[in-house]
């Protein structure tokens, strides 16, 4: 379900020729098998200074978010109830717009020659995590690919504008999970993207899943096609990431006797018992 909207709680900038609306966050909460996922996509508050006021935006939209038709427990009224506390695993990504402290020449000097230690050392965001002033419990994947912003437009140089912003990583992707179910697999930026001032980041997760709950999974989600999950596992059980070249003879006759074995439980076995039998999963998301 995605999350419904509270104009009153909109942050608001005024602009000519009226109100542009252009901070909050938007989430999408699913579940795949017994795992709850929720995605987190915000704008936070802008500027160097204002550190403390992207750290309360941050608390207000985990306390506020809308998930009512969804059976995540929902805070209400003045409760802070934190949202990404009741779900197995959670990705907030966007604009978190948390900078770098130091000077602009030593930054640009530090980016041209590879070293990125001193930014990362006055990045604001990941002092706020250390200090778990904001974002309680979220972790972010090691930097290692140059700040995202400010670029000029068009160009891969860093804001030579009047103002001269420090270049700064303000595009994250965080995440948290329950029994360290999220494993980071790669994170970086899209630096060929050049028509904004920002530059895109993304990440490769692995995510264990548990075994879903049939009860009440299928009346969160809908139907369950035991069928075309079989298949699903038959295609997948077909490609292994790796071969042994000395067994490869025997592994397939392993692979195709389980493939039978298992497709021949989730045709004439009921879900339930075929989900028991199912341990564990893992999905690889892109974000």
């Amino acid at each position: 379900f995605v999350s419904s909207y509270k104009p009153k709680q909109w942050y608001q900038r005024r602009v000519r020729g009226g109100v542009m609306r252009n901070k909050g966050a938007v989430g999408i909460v699913l579940t795949i098998f017994g795992s709850s996922l929720l995605f987190i996509t915000a704008h936070l508050r802008a500027h160097t200074t204002k550190v403390k006021e992207r750290n309360i935006d941050a608390l207000r939209i985990a306390s506020s978010l809308d998930f009512s038709r969804y059976h995540v427990k929902q805070p209400s009224g003045d409760d802070l109830s934190d949202c990404t506390e009741n779900v197995d695993c959670v990705f907030w990504s966007g604009d978190l717009n948390y900078r770098v402290t130091c000077e602009r020449e030593s930054a640009v000097k530090a980016i041209q020659s590879n070293n990125l230690e001193p930014l990362i050392k006055s990045d604001q965001l990941l002092e706020q995590l250390r200090d778990q002033a904001a974002f309680r419990g979220f972790s972010e994947a090691p930097i290692r690919f140059p700040p995202t912003f400010k670029f000029d437009p068009g160009s891969s140089e860093y804001d030579t504008s009047n103002k001269q912003r420090v270049p700064s990583w303000t595009d994250r992707i965080l995440y948290k999970s329950r029994q360290d179910a999220i494993t980071p697999q790669f994170y970086h930026y899209c630096p060929s993207l050049t028509f904004s001032d920002h530059r895109p980041v993304f990440g490769v997760y692995l995510v264990t899943l548990k075994p879903s709950p049939i009860s009440s999974t299928l009346r969160a989600t809908g139907w369950f096609d035991k069928r075309a999950y079989a298949r699903g596992m038959k295609r997948r059980q077909m490609y292994p990431q790796s071969r042994s070249p000395g067994n490869e003879e025997s592994s397939l006759g392993n692979r195709k006797l389980k493939q039978s074995s298992f497709v021949l439980k989730a045709v004439n076995t009921p879900v339930k018992k075929v989900m028991a039998n199912h341990k564990s999963s893992i999905v690889c998301s892109v974000m």
